[in-house]
């Protein structure tokens, strides 16, 4: 396996990869996370160089991005959607993906990665938000899912208010997809 920086040549095994983990009966044909993929190409919060993929020789086999974001009108990044191809679960390849973001971040100067998710995250360091009284929404199931890590210490101190994403996670009334 090999990690490195997405390409574009790489869009539709991104796209096969994310489709295979996220894609069920009733899924979202508009929004879902494998278009997304192409969607974030566009976006403001698109950072190059914090887009990461995993390859089984050519082949992609994993995804990871991290995008602009901000909390309380301080600049940071948010994580996310991370998605391994399902026969290759549970070996490695989403921890790699997620350690060379967090690493990537780092050297970027970043002060946080802010995330939704589960348990999974918690082996990287990632910490609920509410103690820090960081929100996503007024959905309090989004809040309670709503994740941080703090590179720089000094910013936990700062770090408080809304998550905002950058402009491609939200639809054209302004809603969070």
């Amino acid at each position: 396996m090999e990690i490195r920086s997405f390409e574009i040549s790489f869009l539709q095994g991104t796209k096969t990869v994310l489709k295979s983990v996220f894609f069920h009966e009733g899924s979202n044909e508009v929004f879902n996370e494998w278009e997304f993929a192409e969607t974030i190409l566009k976006s403001d919060g698109y950072l190059p160089e914090l887009c990461v993929i995993a390859l089984d020789g050519e082949t992609v086999i994993g995804y990871n991005i991290l995008t602009k974001a901000e909390i309380g009108g301080q600049a940071g990044l948010a994580l996310g959607p991370l998605g391994v191809q399902k026969e290759y679960q549970n070996t490695g390849v989403g921890s790699a993906l997620v350690k060379e973001c967090i690493r990537r971040a780092t050297e970027s100067s970043y002060p946080w990665i802010a995330l939704l998710g589960g348990d999974y995250y918690s082996r990287f360091g990632f910490e609920s938000g509410r103690p820090y009284g960081i929100t996503v929404s007024d959905n309090e199931f989004d809040n309670d899912h709503l994740q941080i890590m703090f590179l720089d210490e000094s910013a936990k101190n700062k770090t408080s208010g809304k998550l905002v994403y950058c402009d491609a996670f939200y639809d054209s009334d302004g809603n969070l997809l």
